[in-house]
């Protein structure tokens, strides 16, 4: 039994101290609408986003950026070993877990995930912006060539005013569009227990009492069967025959 105990407390000992940052986001796939001389695209299946943004969330972009913004000494290879981001099957979240030898550490990790993801599709969708804004900007000055030709021309005027107005309403609309699709939800806080090795010592050792007493009783059992009963044993000498009286 004591053995037992060692051996449990030994084996709970060596495992690494890990601490578990959780955060969550909430995501809003993008729906039908597109920005003002944008292609409208179909829409997009909540689940299908969802798993999307998942696997952008695990990308080296963002790892990249979550080191640099943790001012964790870890390399991108560790964060992604050490994170795992969780789909939820009845809701637009995701769950983001990141484990880490100190308490602060993993909570900052996770921080730094969910803050690194934000600035990726931002950036994704800045870049969509300027695609968009070339394109008007292209059509602004075809136009602004024809009405030199003809200056008096109604319909090119009415193109130039609503060419415009989606140049400018581009500029303004996109950090709005970010916004609707990602919201978060909760910051991680700083863990209060790690998750490994369980907090459990005392039922690891109990555990291992447990096992170390099987194992005597086993023992036990076994070599009493191998020695089989014992042969010293006989009966009672007699003494002699007294005559009768």
């Amino acid at each position: 039994m004591l053995l037992g105990a060692l051996l449990g407390y030994g084996w709970a000992a060596r495992q690494p101290v890990l601490y578990e940052g959780v955060t969550r986001v909430a995501l809003a796939a993008p729906g039908t609408t597109s920005l003002p001389g944008e292609t409208s695209q179909p829409p997009v299946e909540p689940a299908q986003y969802l798993r999307q943004q998942a696997q952008l969330m695990r990308s080296a972009p963002v790892l990249e950026r979550a080191v640099k913004l943790s001012g964790s000494r870890i390399s991108v290879e560790t964060l992604g070993q050490r994170l795992e981001v969780d789909v939820a099957p009845d809701a637009d979240v995701l769950t983001i877990r990141v484990v880490d030898s100190t308490a602060r550490g993993a909570a900052k990790l996770a921080n730094a995930v969910t803050i690194a993801y934000q600035g990726v599709v931002a950036r994704q969708f800045r870049e969509v912006v300027r695609s968009v804004r070339s394109r008007l900007e292209a059509r602004l000055v075809g136009i602004d060539a024809e009405l030199a030709d003809r200056p008096n021309d109604s319909r090119l005027r009415a193109q130039r005013e609503a060419v415009a107005q989606q140049l400018k309403q581009s500029e303004t609309d996109w950090r709005g569009e970010v916004d609707r699709r990602l919201a978060l939800l909760e910051r991680a806080a700083v863990p209060k227990q790690p998750i490994q090795p369980s907090p459990g010592r005392k039922m690891t050792m109990a555990i291992g009492m447990l096992l170390g007493l099987l194992a005597s009783a086993a023992l036990v059992w076994w070599c009493t069967r191998r020695q089989g009963p014992a042969s010293g044993a006989s009966t009672p000498e007699q003494g002699p025959e007294m005559p009768p009286v």
